[in-house]
């Protein structure tokens, strides 16, 4: 069969230099389409007449014989189209010199083979070194004197090709490791994932155990996915245990999170507990926002108090001080009881403004509130001294608090 293909080989390059017109005629039928690479080894080369019912090939091969091939034998299929074929023909019929590669070189870019003209172009380099529009062609610059290609100029810069752009070495580093970091963290997800599916079946002493024993820093974002999507609430209590103990700011962010927002009072108070256990010193800017950005409700601030008061900071005293009073927007029928529903508008036929109480309308006021869980707080973090509600003097006590005491060390003992 070798033998065979190397004679025919042969006897093709011959015709094509002795009768070029003749031999185009026969590349261009496709009766050489495609190569059947078959699993036990070798090739076949003809077309497919038809597909058979269970999917087998029906071929006729370029001999002019008819073979059945089922689809198990062949591995792959390659296709070639007239252009392919016709490549082959003029590449055997090519001279090794200069001008018969860079002939042919054009040829295939116009024909759309780009990576065949590159090679001929690479070849005609090899015969002559010095070859300006070969050196051009394969994207080579002058570059102080030498012929250099961009990836050359760009290294002696310290620059490299990554992901199409050039990058320092510091900027790839920096990308593999992120590269590196989400596929540990994917990995993580799949698994936990697992694990919570487990929980429920045969394997919930395996996936209790594997999930109780996470470590690993990197599978807090895991962890957190995997909370968000998650309503069985012995199973959100597993994880928001097991992300305690991890040693990451994302584990932290959630926990403040949850202490503040998650409906369940005894979720916010287990995740300030954590806080507490596992994460010392606690950053007190996450509360103190909560008292004092105005899209936060009335229920938010009082959380924070008693968070603040629970974590037992001094320093929280004068923001704490700032939200003993707070105002908040109501409709009428919704303010708190002993509150006038007041409101602007504009008289009859536009003429004058005045005061509106009550009425059947709906009108949204603005209420001032007086949060009890802020004077708790401040009691406690006072060390007892209680003004009630009344900003002023709580101010006056803090800032005569912070007066400290002189001694005179320089007198004479």
């Amino acid at each position: 069969m070798v033998f065979q293909r190397i004679i025919q080989n042969l006897l093709t390059s011959l015709i094509a230099k002795l009768y070029p017109a003749m031999f185009l005629g026969v590349i261009c039928s496709p009766a050489s389409a495609d190569i059947f690479h078959l699993r036990a080894g070798g090739q076949i080369d003809g077309h497919v007449i038809k597909r058979g019912e269970r999917g087998e090939y029906i071929i006729k091969t370029n001999q002019g014989a008819t073979l059945t091939l089922s689809s198990r034998q062949v591995a792959k299929v390659d296709s070639h189209d007239d252009t392919d074929m016709l490549y082959q023909a003029r590449s055997r019929a090519t001279p090794d010199t200069v001008e018969g590669h860079r002939e042919l070189a054009h040829w295939c870019k116009t024909n759309r083979r780009n990576t065949l003209a590159k090679w001929h172009q690479q070849r005609i380099l090899e015969l002559d070194p010095n070859d300006q529009a070969a050196r051009l062609s394969l994207g080579f610059q002058k570059h102080q004197g030498q012929w250099l290609t961009r990836d050359q100029i760009m290294a002696a810069q310290g620059m490299q090709k990554y992901g199409g752009k050039y990058r320092t070495a510091q900027d790839i580093a920096l990308r593999e490791q992120t590269k590196r970091l989400a596929e540990i963290e994917n990995e993580w997800f799949q698994n936990i994932r697992i694990w919570v599916g487990w929980l429920t079946k045969r394997k919930s002493t395996e996936a209790l155990d594997n999930i109780s024993r996470i470590d690993d820093p990197h599978a807090a974002v895991a962890i957190v996915k995997v909370l968000e999507k998650q309503d069985n609430q012995r199973v959100r209590d597993l994880l928001i245990e097991t992300l305690a103990e991890l040693r990451s700011p994302l584990a932290v962010t959630t926990l403040v999170d949850f202490s503040l927002n998650d409906p369940d009072p005894e979720v916010r108070l287990q995740c300030l507990e954590y806080l507490i256990r596992f994460h010392q010193p606690i950053q007190l800017e996450p509360y103190v926002q909560a008292l004092n950005d105005g899209k936060y409700s009335n229920d938010i601030i009082n959380r924070s108090a008693i968070a603040l008061s629970t974590i037992g900071n001094s320093k929280a005293i004068s923001p704490l001080i700032d939200a003993l009073v707070t105002t908040h927007s109501f409709k009428n029928t919704d303010a708190p009881p002993g509150n006038f529903n007041t409101s602007f508008g504009t008289g009859a036929g536009g003429g004058g403004g005045g005061l509106s109480l009550g009425g059947n309308k709906s009108k949204v006021v603005n209420r001032d509130v007086k949060n009890l869980s802020v004077r708790q707080a401040l009691v406690e973090l006072s060390g007892g001294q209680d003004f009630g509600f009344d900003e002023k003097t709580w101010r006056l006590w803090y800032i005569n608090k912070q007066i400290p005491d002189f001694v005179d060390t320089r007198r004479d003992q």
